[in-house]
């Protein structure tokens, strides 16, 4: 399913991108579809559409950054109005990002917002989390804008880079090369997932 999102996101051209990949990163911390989508690859391929002059790519940025913000909001009260409900049931219930969620936000408050924005799933379900804890709107508004104005920044740049990166080594070597290194960067990641998707079940006596 993500493999078909990123090709049908790549095929987007005008306005329509914008509106895809901001809605896309809102949904990821709205409602909680982080666990299926995280929202860097909707960031990392607007910035790659606009790397091919198909996107400005300040404007991508102040649409993840205010769509990531805002996402967050309605997460944090989707949480303190249905949060408890929400987090005991499935498909949150025994969610081990639940658990590094509540770690993280016992541990750091007010920061665990910034932190748990590069987290994966922990990202998801922080906004709501946080809306249960009771830390006061305006503060976890404050906090969310930074971390969403560092975290799209900082993947929006890297898709852009990537992009541009795609050119530069088709260009000069042709798109098989591209290719190999791709294939090669996957095979890394999933072998690295799966080495902490087993530590984690380890360590949770899964």
């Amino acid at each position: 399913m993500v493999a078909s999102i990123k090709s049908w996101l790549l095929h987007l051209h005008g306005p329509v991108v914008y509106v895809v990949v901001g809605l896309l990163v809102f949904f990821e911390v709205a409602i909680v579809i982080g666990f299926f989508i995280p929202g860097e690859i909707a960031a990392i391929i607007g910035g790659v559409i606009a790397s091919q002059h198909h996107a400005n790519v300040v404007l991508m940025l102040a649409v993840v950054v205010v769509a990531a913000t805002v996402g967050n909001l309605v997460g944090y009260d989707v949480g303190r109005l249905t949060g408890p409900w929400l987090f005991s049931h499935r498909p949150l219930a025994g969610r081990s990002g639940v658990d590094r969620a509540q770690e993280l936000i016992a541990r750091r408050a007010r920061p665990a917002v910034v932190a748990g924005r590069f987290v994966v799933v922990v990202r998801a379900v922080l906004p709501g989390l946080v809306g249960m804890s009771g830390m006061p709107r305006r503060h976890f508004a404050f906090f969310s804008a930074v971390g969403a104005i560092l975290w799209g920044t900082l993947w929006v740049l890297v898709g852009f880079a990537l992009g541009l990166s795609y050119t530069k080594v088709t260009n000069t070597f042709g798109p098989a090369s591209f290719a190999v290194v791709v294939v090669l960067v996957a095979v890394w990641a999933t072998i690295e997932w799966r080495r902490r998707r087993g530590r984690n079940r380890t360590a949770s006596g899964e």
